[in-house]
């Protein structure tokens, strides 16, 4: 479908859905920035030609990360930084997934468990790798947190792309086996085992050393349920076994960071998945069609609103987090590690491409960067926003 089509969607049925619904802040604002996107409401930017030749006007993106026509650019400016700090080296493909009974306590507190949940995967690699019966040195990890399934349903799971090798006590690389970074049962065991835990502490109102905690960091039971009732939840759960995979080794970053890089930002759909929409039903591909029997699935508009709104994050949530050698204050290790693998030195922020040679790059015809009539780049002089504040907002 065209591009704008979940804004189409919006426009057309969101007054509707929001009806006797309840919405929290983050799912009024990523509703309304999908439905003003490059519109009046969100202002205009003025670019000019440096030599006088050109002028033109242009509406404002919203740059919600739930809104699928935003984000391209900055996608591709997570690529190019990951693509400049990658090492030389394999990598694997690490899913981790965990039981759809911890839904309810991720609704209420998205951004705590997601950090519970990230740094469980993070200490459970941690803890493996170091052993030297797997790896015995320290990787480099990027994890990715998505609520998602190819349905848009909750099924919340991370994907950490690992390095298949590390960096031991003595400043030598040690490679991992090609076909083996870690026994799944392990990982998921030992991940079951600290998630759990860091729940457990994550509902208790003091910290370890007896000291009260702030009330943003004290997880709340979701709707009707009570405390006991969410570690009765999580004392049964630890009883069951966990599911992780791992993927056999990529020769190179570049394909597993261009897979995870499609849910840095856009939100849970892509709009080239929409294939159909008849102003009531939209009908949507599956991302992965070989584990479907069908190549399409059709939802009505109202649901399909409802599923995106469910996966908007809570403002200031990190989905994405660099672990390990990729940690920034690990530079100095990262950089020995490069040194080992005969790469030069990573600096940060040195060489990185400009919003504008990005676009030149991903649109090589896009003809609002350059003056039609000199050539020259064109450059923001200046930026008009428009209102931040939901009409129906302002009414109530």
């Amino acid at each position: 479908m065209k591009a704008g089509i979940v804004q189409q969607i919006f426009n057309d049925h969101f007054d509707d859905y929001r009806k006797g619904r309840v919405l929290d802040a983050r799912q009024w604002r990523a509703a309304w920035d999908i439905m003003t996107c490059r519109t009046p409401e969100k202002g205009y930017h003025v670019d000019e030609c440096p030599n006088g030749d050109y002028r033109v006007i242009l509406p404002n993106s919203c740059k919600n990360r739930s809104c699928p026509q935003c984000g391209s650019t900055e996608t591709q400016l997570w690529l190019e930084r990951r693509r400049s700090q990658a090492l030389d080296c394999p990598y694997f493909h690490v899913v981790i997934t965990i039981s759809h009974d911890l839904h309810g306590i991720w609704r209420a507190n998205r951004k705590l468990f997601t950090g519970h949940m990230m740094r469980s995967a993070w200490g459970s690699l941690q803890e493996l790798l170091s052993d030297c019966r797997w790896l015995g040195g320290l990787p480099g990890v990027i994890a990715v947190f998505q609520s998602w399934d190819d349905d848009l349903r909750e099924h919340c799971h991370l994907h950490l792309i690992v390095t298949a090798g590390g960096l031991n006590p003595d400043g030598r690389w040690v490679s991992a086996r090609k076909d083996l970074l870690v026994y799944t049962p392990v990982l998921a065991s030992k991940f079951r085992g600290k998630f759990l835990d860091s729940l457990r502490q994550g509902f208790k109102p003091l910290t370890k050393t007896g000291r009260p905690k702030p009330s943003e960091q004290l997880l709340s039971p979701p709707p009707g349920k009570s405390v006991q009732q969410c570690l009765n939840l999580l004392n049964k759960l630890g009883r069951v076994r966990w599911h992780a995979d791992i993927e056999p080794a990529y020769e190179h970053a570049n394909g597993v960071f261009k897979y995870v890089g499609r849910y840095i930002r856009r939100g849970p759909i892509s709009e080239k998945r929409i294939v159909g929409y008849d102003g009531d039903t939209v009908t949507i591909a599956y991302a992965h069609p070989e584990k479907h029997e069908q190549l399409t699935f059709k939802l009505d508009a109202q649901t399909f609103i409802r599923r995106l709104l469910d996966h908007v994050p809570e403002k200031g949530t990190h989905l994405v987090r660099s672990y390990g050698l990729f940690h920034p204050t690990q530079l100095d290790k990262l950089n020995l590690a490069r040194e080992r693998l005969g790469q030069k030195a990573y600096a940060p922020g040195v060489d990185r491409p400009t919003t504008i040679e990005l676009l030149r790059q991903m649109f090589p015809d896009l003809g609002e960067t350059r003056c039609p009539h000199c050539g020259e780049i064109l450059r923001t002089v200046f930026v008009y926003r428009g209102g931040h504040t939901e009409p129906w907002r302002l009414a109530a």
